[in-house]
């Protein structure tokens, strides 16, 4: 069954009824009955007008069939309801503690099942169950402001009127406990961003001495094979863009660089050429002219 947002993760008030009709309730048979072995408990023997109890969807049971009176609680008749409402108008930061867990639902199922066993009215004990009811939902609407994300108190408060508020309250608790994590995450980083801490960061960026060289010294050799590299690289380069033009001009040369190192080796053979000086006496005259016709003979091949 679809359930409207408000009561997702709640019991619906049908549900919590059924579950108070395990309550226990005074009734007063009408006639005999053995007793009965059931699986959640036995119910007792029952003799005509001795009171014992049962639980009370056996007692709505019986009295639908005319088999048994129900007996009303304490708590549920007029004077008890009055003082009840009289002393939670008067406090308004507490629930009275006149009032069982399932007050409510027990209310309800007697008001609709039994009104004849009533000593007052049922009308009058509606309405006095309808003004407590009303006087303990704006206590509770109240207490809602005081909610944190870590502690709730709530005294005296019914099934039903705790199934009510149950939804609205843990949502509004668990997201005051994400706020909180979060306020304190934020001033956790605040306390550990300190100017001592900041202190303590600047020494640690301070390198030594040695290490600053050695890392001067790589980053230079590095820059220096790079630079090695990158000359490499040029040369090869300038190598393979003038390689075709080095053979062009070998090919258009070869003939001359071959006549000129033949007129080398053909000069390297030649006698050296006769040196004359004024200083040279007559009687060398004669040598002179020798050497001279020698040097000669020999550059014109004879």
């Amino acid at each position: 069954m679809a359930l409207p947002p408000k009561q997702v993760g709640t019991f619906i008030p049908s549900e919590i009824s059924f579950l108070a009709e395990n309550s226990f309730v005074t009734i007063i048979p009408r006639q005999a009955m053995e007793s009965i072995a059931l699986i959640g408990g036995a119910i007792p023997s029952m003799r005509p007008m001795r009171r014992i109890e049962v639980p009370i969807w056996v007692a709505v049971l019986l009295k639908k069939q005319s088999r048994c009176n129900i007996v009303p609680p304490d708590w549920l008749s007029e004077e008890n309801l009055k003082i009840t409402y009289d002393a939670e108008a008067a406090n308004m930061t507490r629930f009275s503690a006149n009032l069982p867990w399932e007050w409510v639902e027990v209310g309800e199922l007697i008001l609709g099942s039994a009104p004849d066993d009533l000593s007052s009215p049922p009308h009058v004990i509606r309405n006095l169950l309808r003004d407590i009811r009303e006087v303990r939902q704006a206590k509770a609407r109240a207490g809602l402001k005081n909610l944190n994300d870590s502690y709730l108190q709530l005294d005296n408060v019914g099934a039903m009127e705790l199934n009510e508020i149950r939804s609205f309250v843990t949502m509004a608790m668990n997201q005051l406990r994400i706020m909180q994590s979060t306020r304190e995450g934020g001033e956790q980083q605040d306390v550990d961003v300190e100017p001592d801490d900041q202190d303590d960061d600047d020494d640690d960026d301070v390198l030594p001495r040695e290490s600053y060289d050695d890392s001067m010294r790589t980053a230079t050799s590095y820059q220096d094979s790079y630079d090695t590299a990158r000359d490499s690289s040029r040369l090869g380069s300038e190598f393979t863009g003038t390689e075709d033009n080095r053979a062009s001009i070998n090919s258009h040369t070869f003939a001359e660089v071959r006549q000129n190192s033949i007129q080398n080796r053909s000069r390297s053979v030649l006698p050296r050429a006769p040196s004359y000086t004024d200083d040279d006496d007559a009687e060398d005259a004669d040598n002179d002219m020798e050497m001279d016709e020698t040097y000669l003979n020999a550059v014109n091949g004879n």
